[in-house]
């Protein structure tokens, strides 16, 4: 490759880094418009295992509000060590760590859940979208605060979210 072309590949991967950033963060924002902006809403799947699988949009933007957009959840997703291959000029693929830590501030619960992210970019107008994002859980802690202090409610690689059976 030429200088010209493995400044293009440093820069496709660094976009595909920014947009999984925007992911995350809104994600944390409960910015909806931002979430599906990161996606191909005409050709898309997101596997997050126990909480389900989909290709509508719609879909999975009711399952997340229901989930996630409560003023007592603080989330906080953390993606880790990326590995992106361009698989040409406009597809690639990656995997990543991702840590996620919820605070529950109602019934003082704080959740702890590790995995990572299988991913399938494509570049439309210029521009890189998700369009396949698969969620694979490694490890789940939550914890219950008291006067006593903080005890653990799960503790292992079980699917679990706080907010279950509350």
């Amino acid at each position: 490759m030429d200088l010209e072309q493995r400044i293009d590949r440093l820069e496709a991967i660094e976009a595909i880094k920014q947009l999984k950033a925007r992911w995350w963060f809104a994600c944390d924002t409960r910015d909806t418009a931002g979430m599906r902006a990161c996606f191909d809403e005409s050709n898309f799947e997101i596997d997050f295992g126990f909480i389900g699988r989909f290709t509508d949009m719609d879909a999975f933007i009711s399952v997340f509000e229901s989930l996630a957009c409560h003023p007592t959840h603080i989330d906080m997703h953390h993606g880790l060590a990326p590995e992106i291959k361009l698989l040409s000029a406009d597809a690639a693929e990656g995997r990543w760590r991702m840590r996620f830590q919820l605070l529950e501030t109602e019934q003082q619960q704080v959740q702890l859940m590790s995995g990572f992210y299988e991913d399938r970019y494509v570049r439309l107008d210029g521009e890189w979208k998700m369009r396949f994002s698969k969620y694979t859980l490694l490890s789940n802690l939550q914890l219950q605060g008291s006067d006593a202090g903080l005890g653990i409610i799960q503790i292992g690689a079980a699917p679990g979210l706080v907010s279950e059976g509350n």
